[in-house]
């Protein structure tokens, strides 16, 4: 049978017991039947091989269903390929590897273009904020509040919206030299080492390849470095003393202007203190860990607790107080109620207020304490251990915890003794520096 009419076509059938049959349609042309369909192919010699071309399939009813006369059509064009010497076969060939390359390429520009968008979604806001999520963890949320006001409103609204891949170092310094151009030189300082930290954290996460920020040192007025205001003069401590034992104030506010240069602790750790805190029969203040001033995971190790021994003279005084605030958790709790603690600016509110603005503050009794009792024959690592200062050393820090307590409690109560001296106006004898 040749297929010469596209009714031979329609009619031929795959004969009962065959998988396969070839039908020549004639000058090369012929119909392959098996048990998918009918397939059209063309028969062709090419470099002296024998080769053949699938043309299509036919399938009446199909949108790619192809006559006898298509297939004559398409058989046709084969034959003009071969007469110029192309192998029909490659072209189709070169076509899918074409079409594949050009898949490929349109995967990796894909790619490309999800890495572009994933970039500049990362800005330093973003990022910042990646960044702060992980400090966090280690500050107190006193510092924590403060850190993330600082982002908001010196870094994001200037370079937030930027992708931190594009950031320069031009961008960054015009940032950090606004800050210093509102006339804090101090906190443009410390922006800068914040923002050094965030491009640290994006170099080392790979979402930047180097830290765009130079040497801020150099462009930067160079820090001040201001010391804590305090009264370091005997004859003037004297003059204090007797000023806070005369000051007109609320009774607690009172007390607490007495109690403060006694104990030489930190004004967030005294104004916060709790009654259940004080042993005054062991004459001992055991200051928690979670009122020091530490690092979060410190903190949260009840084990570091700061001990203050307590002089006769605060015994007396926290008695006295226990007798007005005793019945509460806080032994200085605020006028504006009893769970609040005392204001932080309430001791300088009243330094201020007896005349020592700007030469004396709540925390330069640290200072002043530090200063006098350092020139005295005491031992110096008591004196430390006593102010709860970092030991550099962590040996050193190691066996302080566990000594020292008999030197520190003379300490603390010589040191009583003295400013009681001092403000009863007798001769003060100049202290001399050890040698």
């Amino acid at each position: 049978m040749v297929i010469t009419k596209d009714v031979h076509a329609k009619e031929a059938r795959l004969p009962s017991g065959k998988t396969k049959v070839k039908i020549s349609a004639g000058a090369g042309l012929y119909m392959v039947i098996n048990s998918s369909g009918k397939y059209w192919r063309y028969a062709y010699s090419y470099c002296g091989k024998r080769k053949e071309s699938s043309l299509g399939v036919y399938r009446l009813g199909s949108e790619k269903h192809l006559s006898l006369k298509l297939a004559r059509s398409k058989a046709q064009a084969v034959k003009d390929q071969l007469d110029v010497g192309i192998d029909p076969n490659q072209t189709i060939k070169d076509k899918k590897l074409a079409n594949k390359t050009s898949d490929a390429e349109k995967k990796r520009q894909v790619e490309e273009d999800h890495k572009q968008v994933i970039a500049e979604s990362r800005t330093f806001k973003v990022v910042g904020l990646l960044w702060f999520e992980k400090k966090k963890a280690e500050w107190v949320e006193s510092h924590t509040k403060k850190q993330i006001g600082r982002l908001e409103r010196h870094l994001f609204p200037t370079i937030g919206d930027i992708p931190i891949a594009k950031i320069t170092k031009l961008q960054v310094s015009e940032t950090i030299e606004a800050i210093s151009r509102m006339g804090s030189n101090d906190l443009a300082h410390r922006m800068a080492q914040v923002t050094r930290s965030i491009l640290n954290y994006a170099c080392n996460k790979g979402f930047i390849e180097a830290v765009p920020m130079g040497d801020m040192s150099q462009v930067l007025t160079e820090r001040e470095q201001t010391k804590m205001p305090a009264i370091i003069e005997p004859a003037r401590i004297g003059e204090l003393m007797r000023a806070i034992y005369s000051y007109q104030g609320s009774f607690v506010v009172c007390q607490a202007l007495k109690l403060f240069p006694l104990l030489a602790a930190r004004t967030g750790e005294f104004r916060t203190a709790e009654w259940i805190e004080f042993d005054l029969d062991a004459e001992l203040w055991t200051i928690p860990a979670a009122h020091r001033k530490l690092k979060k995971k410190l903190k949260e190790n009840p084990e570091n607790v700061q001990l203050v021994p307590l002089s006769r003279q605060s015994i007396a005084l926290l008695k006295e107080l226990h007798a007005v605030t005793g019945a509460g958790r806080l032994a200085f709790p605020s006028i504006r109620g009893d769970s609040r603690p005392m204001s932080e600016n309430t001791i300088n509110t009243a330094l201020h207020a007896m005349g020592f603005k700007g030469e004396m503050v709540g925390h330069g009794v640290r200072a002043m304490f530090s200063t006098l009792m350092n020139n005295k024959d005491y031992n110096p690592d008591a004196i430390e251990r006593q102010l709860s200062h970092a030991e550099s050393n962590i040996v050193r820090g190691k066996y302080n915890r566990g000594e020292y307590m008999s030197a520190r409690t003379k300490i603390m109560q010589d040191w009583a003794d003295y400013i009681d001296t001092l403000r009863k106006g007798a001769k003060v004898i100049p202290i001399k520096r050890k040698a």
